[in-house]
């Protein structure tokens, strides 16, 4: 409305006041979706990229845990009859690391209790202490995540609603202003 009162050198007074005063009533929906939009960009650049950033770090921290504690297991099992490493942590290391990210935290939890079932050797407590550590604080991070993710898609809601009714309001407006000056110019013939 403001561009269109300050660049529009074919309106009447009329139409300038008119649009003056339409722009005055959507000041409001203007205020708002100006606000909607600094909250999704501050939470875009903010919440949204530490949590990705915690996601994709905890990744990193849970594989190199689940990799050490394949070669611990390996090792403290060495000489000992029953079952061995691959028990817990699969023949190859690389598929549950490689697993999705939302299932790799369960996996390795599910991992922490096939442990219980090898044979006992001296760091298995506190491998099976570090690799549940790990694993929750991953579950952790993609929860926090998810939390971001649904507060920004309700701020876009509230934004795309915003425009609509923006819209809408523009559209009403534009009707009223042509309505008025048919009305006008019906009325003088």
């Amino acid at each position: 409305m403001a561009a269109a009162v300050a660049a529009d050198l074919d309106r009447s007074e009329e139409d300038i006041a008119f649009f003056e005063a339409e722009s005055v009533k959507l000041a409001p929906l203007s205020t708002q979706l100006r606000t909607v939009h600094l909250a999704i960009e501050d939470h875009e650049l903010g919440p949204a990229e530490v949590a990705q950033g915690q996601v994709e770090m905890g990744d990193e921290v849970l594989d190199r845990g689940v990799r050490a504690a394949n070669t611990r297991t390996k090792l403290g099992l060495q000489g000992k009859s029953g079952l061995g490493a691959n028990h817990a942590f699969g023949s190859r290391v690389d598929e549950l690391v490689k697993m999705p990210l939302a299932a790799e935290p369960g996996a390795v939890l599910e991992a922490v209790k096939r442990l219980n079932e090898v044979p006992g050797f001296d760091d298995k407590v506190a491998i099976q202490g570090d690799l549940t550590r790990r694993a929750e604080q991953q579950k952790q991070f993609l929860k926090d995540r998810e939390t971001g993710q649904k507060t920004l898609l309700q701020r876009k809601s509230e934004a795309t609603r915003l425009v609509v009714e923006s819209a809408l309001a523009l559209a009403l407006a534009s009707l009223r202003q042509r309505w008025s000056r048919g009305s006008r110019g019906s009325a003088t013939t």
